[in-house]
């Protein structure tokens, strides 16, 4: 690792009653050498937090057409907690949640991103969905950092900057939408959406059981309500992406 690298300080978030996801999570970093913690999560489902307060319901059915439920609540609260410990200690995290499968070449792509974060700000290990993306650096023959024209959802592990972090914590002061989707949201918050590729982590979760926030079909239809803000609201947010991505629209997409 450089001498200027920032050694990424490993976290898991876990629910309390989770005692079997922190086992499998405590095999599966273990053997990678790495220190990590346990960051004992909100649970939304057990009692009311003071971060929910920051909630807006009817905002969140006016641009999602859903509310949050418990779950995305708990989900939002931890990763902002966690940010705010970025902040107050000055140092980069590597943010883990308990229901992931780790890839190979994992410990290099630590490295590269250990190296990279100060200059980054926001590096995903992973994500939910394909998305269109564009070279921002070739690393070698296997590793890239690459930038993303629309977030491609999920939090299940991602480096952040306390710089980034305390970007993320300014724009959230109403939550409308769960916390990926911020995360996503760099033409609001200016933090760029990178990832390094091949991901090195992979979301493992993939039913509503095994989650403890998505709801699949288990969710209410979208409500049928401020269908004409919702609108709006995506229009606005198309062209905030729009301009944002303008000065990356030269370079080729993959």
């Amino acid at each position: 690792m450089k001498r200027d690298a920032v050694p990424l300080e490993v976290v898991v978030v876990n629910l309390e009653r989770s005692w079997e996801r922190r086992q499998q999570m405590t095999a599966l970093l273990t053997p990678l050498g790495l220190p990590f913690s346990f960051f004992q999560a909100v649970d939304g489902k057990a009692a009311h937090h003071p971060l929910f307060d920051r909630a807006d319901q009817k905002l969140a059915e006016i641009r999602r057409g859903f509310t949050l439920n418990p779950g995305e609540l708990g989900c939002f609260a931890s990763h902002y907690l966690l940010w705010q410990r970025c902040v107050q200690d000055n140092r980069p995290l590597l943010i883990f949640e308990d229901d992931v499968a780790i890839n190979d070449g994992f410990l290099e792509a630590y490295r590269l991103a250990s190296e990279r974060i100060s200059r980054c700000g926001l590096i995903r290990f992973s994500g939910h969905k394909e998305r269109a993306y564009t070279l921002q650096e070739t690393i070698d023959d296997q590793w890239s950092i690459v930038r993303f024209f629309k977030g491609p959802h999920g939090t299940s592990c991602y480096a952040v900057s306390p710089k980034a972090a305390a970007r993320l914590i300014a724009t959230a002061s109403v939550w409308f939408e769960p916390v990926d989707c911020h995360l996503d949201r760099f033409w609001t918050h200016g933090v760029n959406s990178l990832a390094i590729f091949p991901y090195p982590v992979r979301h493992a979760a993939d039913t509503e059981e095994q989650s403890e926030i998505w709801q699949g079909t288990k969710r209410a239809p979208k409500s049928r309500r401020f269908r004409r803000w919702r609108a709006l609201y995506r229009a606005r947010d198309d062209v905030g992406r729009f301009l944002a991505n303008l000065p990356y629209s030269w370079r080729k997409s993959f």
